[in-house]
């Protein structure tokens, strides 16, 4: 995988430590986004913080939304107009439950996962939607099953998007895109060194 942008920022003041701010989420996102130069309808797959909660989760999503609007349609007042099903929302917490400081490196490892084997696994244990969130005309869907991820249109590679929150504020968001590996290269066979190409800032 490349990781093409990334951003963080902090949710700010708030009526208590653990509170998340979706304007300050969502503003997160478009950064991470622009950082990146893609296009958000390009995203086939968010991996959410997604802890389950009835109050973080509704306010995830919400900042989802506001990101996607405001990036799509150039302001937020605007209605998102969107395939529906096209961008899928998942989150490991679902498998392996809150790993507290590892948890935003699990959810990029699972999403880097994805993009090598082109599946999106399920979250398990999703039954029913959460009375606060509303999906519809989003163009998001929650995953609840194991499912191909289908490769854009357009030929471009899979895109996804991983975001990671602190419960005292702190926010984070990876862009992610598959790596189109040669596969001659990754096959083939060599009897003394290779180079392995690393790039970072």
């Amino acid at each position: 995988a490349v990781i093409d942008g990334t951003a963080c920022n902090h949710g700010g003041q708030a009526s208590g430590l653990t509170v998340p701010n979706p304007e300050r989420q969502g503003e997160l996102l478009q950064e991470a986004w622009r950082s990146a130069r893609i296009d958000p309808l390009a995203l086939g797959y968010i991996e959410a913080h997604g802890t389950g909660t009835p109050l973080g989760d509704p306010i995830e999503v919400q900042g989802i939304k506001h990101a996607l609007a405001s990036a799509v349609a150039g302001a937020a007042e605007q209605p998102l107009v969107r395939a529906p099903g096209s961008c899928g929302l998942g989150s490991v917490k679902s498998n392996l439950g809150h790993l507290e400081a590892a948890a935003g490196i699990t959810g990029l490892l699972k999403t880097v996962l994805c993009l090598q084997h082109r599946q999106i696994p399920a979250s398990l244990h999703f039954q029913q939607l959460n009375d606060h969130i509303e999906l519809s005309g989003s163009g998001l869907y929650v995953v609840d099953r194991l499912q191909a991820w289908a490769p854009p249109t357009d030929a471009r590679p899979r895109l996804a998007g991983v975001s990671s929150f602190g419960s005292g504020g702190a926010n984070a968001h990876v862009v992610v895109q598959e790596y189109p590996a040669d596969v001659d290269v990754v096959a083939g066979k060599a009897d003394g060194p290779v180079l392995f190409a690393l790039s970072a800032k």
